[in-house]
């Protein structure tokens, strides 16, 4: 007899609401990250930016649904998510590593909505990435572990309890499987909205030369800004990277 579904979790949160707001941010989580890394981010922008966050399938509130490897079929389902809410306040986009490839992706598929600006930290721009010529063998668990010590910010020790391990693994498996799979479309458009690229000068995985060429996704304004710190820069520079998004969105 075939079990019932799980019921399926929220998929954006907005943990302090705010509706007179003039604008949304949209913020997109790391690999292996779920919405309560970003909590604290609705009550440290402005008042007049509302926060919403995406909650990937697999964690937190949806962890009895299978993740999903593939960055246009998430962008798909927050897409179709973001307009449920029938608002109509211009939606600003931040994605942190994995999360830029997604909120990229994303602002690709809103061709319908309000976009205001797109935040891309810590991911190297799609011009970067190379062309896939044949199939990408899944990484093993042991490089999954010793990708994510050499990034920080995830609590190694997690992963010494055998049934915490079997939990979270599948999470992190998928997602490198996106991030590992993931190839821009032939014939991607380009945006009109701002594009700003952040990231941190120590951080392996991103640099000028890799986040530089962003600007090659837009006509409109691009900035840059690189903070002292490694791949979780936006840890110790939160409020300097919310007053940098509150400033875009002011002077829209």
């Amino acid at each position: 007899m075939n079990q019932p579904a799980p019921p399926r979790g929220p998929i954006l949160l907005t943990p302090i609401p705010r509706p007179q707001a003039t604008h949304r941010l949209l913020v997109f989580p790391h690999a292996g990250g779920g919405p309560s890394f970003y909590r604290g981010w609705g009550g440290a922008v402005g008042a007049d930016i509302e926060v919403s966050l995406v909650q990937y399938a697999g964690r937190e509130q949806r962890i009895g649904e299978p993740p999903v490897p593939d960055a246009r079929a998430v962008a798909a389902e927050v897409s179709d998510a973001l307009r449920a809410l029938d608002d109509s306040r211009p939606v600003a986009l931040f994605g942190h590593s994995m999360g830029a490839i997604i909120a990229y992706e994303t602002a690709l598929a809103l061709t319908d909505v309000d976009l205001s600006a797109l935040f891309v930290s810590s991911r190297r721009a799609p011009a970067t990435v190379t062309p896939l010529t044949g199939p990408v063998p899944p990484r093993t668990e042991d490089e999954i572990l010793s990708h994510l010590r050499a990034l920080g910010g995830t609590p190694m020790s997690l992963f010494d309890d055998q049934a915490i391990r079997d939990l979270y693994l599948p999470v992190f498996r998928a997602d490198y499987r996106l991030v590992d799979t993931y190839a821009p479309g032939p014939d991607r458009h380009l945006f009109t909205l701002p594009v700003t690229a952040l990231w941190g000068t120590k951080d392996p995985t991103a640099d000028g030369t890799l986040m530089g060429p962003w600007h090659e996704t837009t006509t409109g304004r691009f900035r840059y800004h690189a903070f002292d710190g490694g791949h979780f820069y936006l840890v110790d520079h939160l409020d300097s990277v919310l007053n940098l998004v509150g400033e875009q969105l002011a002077g829209r």
